[in-house]
């Protein structure tokens, strides 16, 4: 088995090379080589589909001479939304096998590191669960042959398989451990009440109450929870601290501050904390795999708003602990980009990466969502660095803004040619309050800019003068 620590890919096209054999298939299990043990040369590249087109090449050698001789051996690729793994795994009867499909899903079962760690929790009940819904669903495939089936399966094993991938690896903790028990729970109640697979994005949360129409309530779910599960193909449901915040920063702007302070109590056991600078951080790690990361990875734009929240949440309640752990997190922005930070240096200055593990992407809204997390915790403390932070990312949007303009629209990120509509309002609205907060004319200038693009495509303009007084008002 061979593991490559990066290759995560959202829907890859492969090509696939193993000896004298090409082979090019999409999201399948392949025939790769078929034959006696021998040392095979293998070669894998290909472009990522989906998001941003990255390439990758993995190369490698597979040497099974130790294995019994005489034995014929199937090499296959099990093409999925995680690292990719190559198994090599004996068949015993090949003949008639050459140049058809193989005849059974390989897919990597090596569960028993997962079923010792879900003991030590207590959560082997819920193991048993998951078991019982796997077997389900991938019998409901083989039946039926409904890729559905498939995909609701990998949905349902993706988060026992990086458990136990990362505990082999040794990066499995405490936090880990109570993040993919949660995402376990999560996508096994999905699955016990829908057989269609969700689509990207798609929320489910284990209460009645939520920031956006279209939200799965599990009102009388196994949890108690008021944290988005966030949905992602292959990958289940998960906890994704991004929505966490975003869903506690809008529930904010809404005056609900009761949901605010609820979401901030429960994401606090999915805090992890460690030292840099000498002086305590706080993380907001993520555990699923997204794009091209491995795991955990860390957004700033999560960093930066969650230090701006928790400084609000003790303006609401003067409970001294919440200010502690805004402290922590603005201590998480000393954080080299080595050791799993979030602040990359560019030729515009420091940028806050929203996806640290790709800082080559420079995403235009989560750089200011993060500024809007560090002036909400400048508001509350005063705190100079915080402040000074806020700047230097201000000014970092100033000098990029050009090369965020394509003529007739805005770039999602620095590696996009465009955006969606959602985005290209958004950074309208970034834009209007960065200029509500600076008075910069350069980000009024940009924001009526990019509002006229609009209406060449057609489209209905944003209200800047009732967006820019809704700003002023707001907190």
């Amino acid at each position: 088995m061979l593991l490559e620590k990066n290759a995560a890919f959202e829907m890859a096209d492969f090509s696939i090379k193993v000896g004298n054999a090409l082979l090019n298939e999409t999201n399948k299990p392949v025939l790769a080589y078929q034959g006696q043990p021998r040392e095979i040369q293998m070669e894998v590249r290909g472009t990522t589909r989906n998001w941003n087109g990255i390439e990758f090449n993995v190369e490698g050698n597979i040497d099974i001479n130790a294995t019994e001789g005489g034995k014929d051996y199937l090499v296959t690729l099990e093409a999925t939304h995680e690292p990719g793994v190559f198994v090599l795994r004996q068949v015993p009867e090949l003949s008639g096998l050459i140049g058809k499909d193989v005849p059974e899903t390989i897919l990597l079962e090596n569960y028993p590191t997962a079923e010792k760690v879900m003991k030590e929790v207590n959560a082997l009940g819920e193991l048993k669960r998951n078991q019982k819904l796997r077997e389900k669903y991938l019998r409901l495939w083989d039946e039926t042959g409904n890729l559905s089936y498939l995909l609701a399966y990998r949905d349902l094993s993706y988060h026992l398989k990086t458990l136990a991938l990362m505990k082999k690896l040794g990066n499995l903790d405490a936090v880990g451990v109570k993040t993919y028990v949660m995402d376990i729970i999560a996508t096994d109640y999905y699955y016990s009440h829908f057989t269609k697979p969700g689509k990207k994005d798609m929320t489910l949360v284990f209460d009645n109450s939520s920031p956006y129409y279209g939200t799965i309530k599990a009102t009388e779910g196994p949890l108690k929870s008021s944290l988005p599960f966030v949905y992602y193909p292959a990958r289940g449901f998960n906890i994704y601290p991004v929505s966490a915040v975003h869903w506690a920063h809008r529930y904010f702007l809404m005056g609900r501050r009761d949901l605010s302070l609820r979401i901030l109590g429960q994401l606090m056991p999915f805090i992890e904390y460690r030292k840099c600078n000498g002086e305590t951080c706080a993380l907001l790690p993520v555990y699923f795999h997204f794009q091209n990361a491995s795991v955990p990875w860390v957004s700033g734009y999560a960093q930066g708003m969650a230090a701006g929240l928790y400084a609000l949440a003790y303006n609401m309640t003067r409970n001294e602990s919440y200010l502690n752990i805004a402290k922590f997190f603005l201590n998480s922005f000393d954080l080299p980009l080595s050791e799993n930070g979030f602040i990359a240096e560019t030729k515009y200055g420091v940028w806050y990466l929203e996806y640290n593990y790709y800082p080559e992407q420079l995403v235009l809204n989560g750089h200011i969502i993060t500024l809007q997390g560090l002036y909400h915790y400048w508001e509350v403390t005063g705190d100079e660095k915080a402040y000074e932070l806020f700047i230097k990312g201000v000014e970092s949007v100033k000098k990029a803004l050009p090369d965020f303009d394509t003529g007739n629209w805005s770039r999602y990120a620095s590696v996009y040619n465009s955006s969606s509509e959602f985005y290209h309002r958004l950074h309208i609205r970034l834009l209007l309050w960065l200029y509500a907060k600076t008075g910069d004319e350069t980000f009024m200038e940009y924001a009526e800019k990019w509002n006229s693009y609009l209406a060449e495509r057609g489209l209905k303009k944003e209200n800047i003068e009732k967006l820019l007084q809704e700003m002023r008002d707001s907190p």
